[in-house]
């Protein structure tokens, strides 16, 4: 076993240069002596990629810049920094986010001695970026692990930036282009599909960075592509494992109730989760809703 085995560090952005060299800062502090830090940039303009080449000229062969010309899009540009990486392990990161103290040593000291482990993931500090303050913990209530059974029935409890996974079992086509925004779920099922565990380190290691560009609200066309892209990774799961039918089904009608939160069809929604699975939460959904504004008229 390698004492230190390297690491890639992926960071995906997108005109984030204000929080950008925070982030990066972060993990040039981090007291793990093996890392690359592979940067894919989605055709940044506001002088990101300008500011990359500066950290690769002062820390030769640390860095690996993958910088698009041209805007591609979330899946894509993750495929850029996904089969760029040659670490053993990957660590994600958004370009606005932060690692604390020791994040890296300890996932992978957590890894290295757990090999059934092929993703891990730590709880994170969600904190305002103005005020800098906590907004709450991101792993308060859910700290799951399990096979991938466990990721499919419940979705992406783990916050990006704290996962880190083995990269031999991440899948050979990296992230399905099919689903443009919302990739980072499927992603995490096929690396599972391939074998291992999904294991939480209970311990606040990163910080998830919560600002105007990157708040979905619950009306955005934002928030209705990310629940479209899980319902359409459903489907693609489906097809491929049909094994796991008990477990997509109840993802399936967990997304279809999601999108009561647009406040449209409330009623039609929660209906149909109901109906595509026995769901105490949308049970329960619809029994509130009754309560509150009495019989709904056909």
């Amino acid at each position: 076993m390698q004492e230190h085995p390297i690491v890639s560090i992926a960071i995906i952005t997108y005109n984030q240069k204000e929080y950008l060299r925070e982030c990066i800062e972060s993990i040039l502090e981090q007291d793990y002596p093996n890392i690359e830090i592979v940067v894919a940039d989605d055709a940044s303009t506001d002088g990101t990629q300008e500011m990359l080449q500066e950290y690769d000229k002062k820390y030769p062969n640390k860095f690996i810049l993958k910088l698009s010309e041209k805007n591609q899009g979330i899946t894509k540009n993750s495929n850029l920094a996904h089969f760029a990486c040659n670490g053993k392990y990957i660590a994600w990161m958004g370009g606005d986010d932060l690692m604390l103290p020791g994040k890296i040593r300890k996932q992978v000291e957590y890894m290295e001695n757990t090999p059934k482990c092929s993703i891990c993931y730590h709880d994170l500090d969600v904190f305002d970026s103005d005020s800098d303050k906590t907004l709450f913990y991101f792993n308060n209530e859910q700290k799951l692990e399990g096979d991938v059974r466990v990721v499919i029935k419940y979705g992406t409890f783990n916050g990006a930036c704290s996962t880190m996974v083995r990269n031999s079992n991440t899948p050979k086509s990296g992230f399905d282009v099919r689903i443009p925004v919302a990739s980072d779920w499927l992603y995490w099922v096929e690396t599972l599909v391939n074998g291992g565990t999904i294991n939480f380190i209970n311990e606040v290691l990163g910080r998830y960075r919560r600002h105007h560009n990157n708040v979905t609200k619950k009306d955005s066309k934002i928030f209705m592509q990310n629940e479209l892209d899980h319902l359409n990774s459903c489907n693609i799961l489906l097809g491929k494992y049909p094994q796991y039918q008990n477990e997509i089904l109840y993802r399936y009608s967990e997304n279809i109730r999601a999108l009561r939160l647009i406040k449209v069809n409330y009623i039609d929604y929660t209906i149909a989760s109901a109906k595509i699975n026995f769901n105490l939460k949308a049970i329960i959904s619809l029994i509130i809703y009754y309560l509150t504004f009495g019989k709904v008229k056909k």
